[in-house]
């Protein structure tokens, strides 16, 4: 089985509290570690930069992989770490999901169930909603 772990941090405050790169990291590889087995490849890819850019290295070369190779878990943290945009969060679902990967989170229960879908993008509208609120509480 072939897994891939995504973690994206956008601040440093991110990192100091609770959401460092190595502790996404270490959270989902337990998680996948979890849903494939110990025996598991696991291709760890990370991003320093905001979720709200579909362009980011780290995403992109795991998006390459997933288009490329067969994989069976695409895991990360939390849906606000896959994106910070509605419209992207659900562009990124999609292209993972199209290849037959699972897309799966440590701090969210993603339900592959219309009900589930729902919740999913409800999250996201909001994760967007919360990002354009910090912007105008810090300008």
């Amino acid at each position: 089985m072939l897994c891939i772990v995504y973690a994206r941090v956008s601040t440093d405050e991110q990192a100091r509290s609770g959401y460092s790169l190595g502790e996404q990291i270490r959270a989902c590889r337990a998680r996948a570690a979890e849903l494939a087995g110990p025996a598991a490849a696991i291709l760890e890819f990370t991003d320093d930069m905001s979720g709200e850019l579909l362009e980011r290295p780290g995403l992109q070369a795991a998006l390459h992989v997933v288009r490329s190779q067969k994989v069976d878990f695409f895991v990360c943290l939390d849906p606000d770490r896959l994106a910070r945009r509605l419209m992207l969060q659900l562009v990124v679902t999609d292209e993972i999901e199209r290849t037959g990967c699972r897309l799966e989170f440590v701090q969210h229960d993603y339900q592959h169930t219309p009900e589930g879908r729902l919740f999913y993008q409800m999250r996201g509208a909001f994760a967007e909603y919360e990002k354009l609120k910090i912007l105008e509480r810090t300008s």
